[in-house]
């Protein structure tokens, strides 16, 4: 094949142009620090690195985000648990002062002013919330655990109760008139979670094969008072509406021991005062505020399915969850100020008697040795002091029992800080992990998509020299001709 001259400047221009082209690669790979600024010049780095992008931006997600903010829900759900032990603790405390046989009035009183400050603290703490989300609501988020203010909501609730969550309250009958009169006696009854109840509305009791029964109110002022009426009537069933007991007589509770029955309370609450817990995270309920019953509209269900506890799961990993809340019903519990209650009752039960029994003896001491009024009168102590005796020994003994329930709870809230404790462990590992793959993938992502800067300027300073190098070339060899040879 003849070589001519136009061959030789046509392959030179093409070498020339082709060394061109290498050089601007070079260089926008230096200027990029990427290997390719576009899919056509490698589909499989391109498709290696969407790849690994969307790895890389998911692990990212993971760690930087969901991690970190499961993280934080964990930690303030910690501090609130344990400021809840901490006035737990501090109930107990009070608890075990009252158990002392050396009690004053005034030492009681002490008792009385702490428990009820601390059951005003009790429920606040479960209020805390954590970028504007309740932590111990479920899936409600957006409401609060307690009232935030008196308000009046009509509720119709349903308890669930059985013979283990009834117990056995000690009465003493009083009779000042004779200490023959006075005894005391056990009284089976259910306490209701809330208190102040509606008394024109019915209370309902559902007994496992007994049948339906609707309790009569009656106030804790009537004479003779429920405890009485109760003692009185075996096979009755009756309500106080200010302290949302139920009371059943010996015979009904007889039964409900003997068969092991369980039963169903509902009944109505309208009024609430701030810091009352909510119902509908605890209860099957149903807010009846605007109910309409002509059209049957208007009311709320809650709880009316039977669903799994509400568990509310962060996505910390491909196809990986983790339970981050703990909901009310596993540390904030009813029966802590219930308990309270019915101490603080006892104790101003106590103190009533006792302020009876010093009028009397003071009365007693001012009467001349003959007056024929000292023996009614020393009568009358001896029974108020055998009332007195009855009452303190019980205070006493709900004081003990205080004890072991303030354990419980105690209890309670420790296996609840524990699984905290667990879920933040667990996160932890699986932090560690995703630190581990992101850096991973990070650096097959670089090592996929990003140049030796090294390598690279060197090749490029060897393309610039043979650019320059083909160039002289291809100038001296421009100028030769045909003609020459001629």
């Amino acid at each position: 094949m003849r070589i001519t001259n136009r061959i030789i400047q046509n392959n030179s221009l093409t070498n020339i142009n082709n060394n061109k082209v290498l050089q601007d690669t070079l260089s926008t790979q230096i200027a990029t620090e990427k290997k390719i600024s576009r899919p056509s010049e490698d589909p499989i780095i391109a498709l290696r690195s969407l790849r690994l992008r969307t790895s890389v931006n998911q692990t990212d997600q993971f760690r930087t985000k969901n991690a970190e903010d499961a993280e934080s829900w964990l930690e303030v759900t910690e501090d609130a648990i344990n400021t809840l032990t901490d006035i737990v603790t501090d109930i107990r405390k009070q608890y075990v002062k009252g158990t002392s046989d050396t009690l004053k009035a005034s030492d009681r009183q002490i008792i009385l002013e702490n428990l009820e400050s601390l059951a005003a603290e009790i429920y606040n703490t479960g209020n805390v919330d954590f970028a504007g989300r309740s932590l111990f609501t479920g899936y409600r988020t957006d409401t609060t655990l307690t009232y935030q203010k008196n308000e009046n909501q009509q509720f119709k609730i349903w308890e669930e109760g059985s013979i283990e969550k009834m117990d056995k309250v000690d009465y003493t009958h009083r009779d000042d008139s004779s200490e023959q009169n006075v005894y005391r006696e056990s009284v089976s009854r259910f306490r209701l979670s809330y208190k102040n109840l509606d008394s024109t509305k019915d209370v309902r009791v559902d007994i496992e094969g007994y049948g339906t029964v609707f309790p009569g109110p009656i106030s804790s002022s009537a004479n003779p008072d429920p405890y009485q009426t109760a003692i009185d009537n075996p096979s009755g069933i009756y309500y106080i509406p200010e302290t949302g007991e139920i009371l059943f007589g010996k015979n009904i509770a007889e039964s409900i021991e003997t068969g092991n029955r369980s039963f169903t309370v509902s009944y109505e609450k309208n009024e609430w005062t701030k810091g009352d817990l909510r119902p509908q995270h605890y209860f099957k309920c149903e807010d009846l505020t605007n109910y309409d019953p002509g059209a049957g509209t208007g009311n709320i269900e809650y709880n009316f399915t039977s669903s799994p506890e509400a568990e509310i799961c962060y996505n910390i990993g491909v196809n990986q969850t983790l339970r981050i809340n703990t909901n009310a019903s596993e540390c904030f519990t009813h029966d802590i100020t219930r308990d309270i209650d019915d101490i603080i009752k006892a104790i101003k039960d106590v103190d009533a008697v006792e302020a009876k029994l010093k009028e009397l003896t003071d009365e007693l001491k001012e009467l001349p040795d003959n007056d024929p009024r000292r023996d009614a009168l020393q009568t009358q102590i001896d029974a108020v002091n055998k009332s007195y005796t009855y009452m303190q020994d019980t205070l006493s003994t709900m004081f003990g029992k205080g004890i072991t329930k303030a354990d419980g709870y105690l209890a309670k809230n420790s296996l609840a800080l524990t699984n905290c404790g667990t879920r933040s462990k667990r996160l932890e590992l699986i932090q560690n992990r995703l630190d581990t793959q992101l850096s991973t993938l990070k650096e097959l992502k670089s090592e996929n998509e990003d140049v030796d800067m090294a390598e690279t300027a060197v090749k490029l300073s060897s393309a610039n020299y043979a650019y320059d190098a083909a160039l002289m070339a291809t100038g001296k060899i421009m100028k030769e001709s045909l003609l020459n040879y001629l």
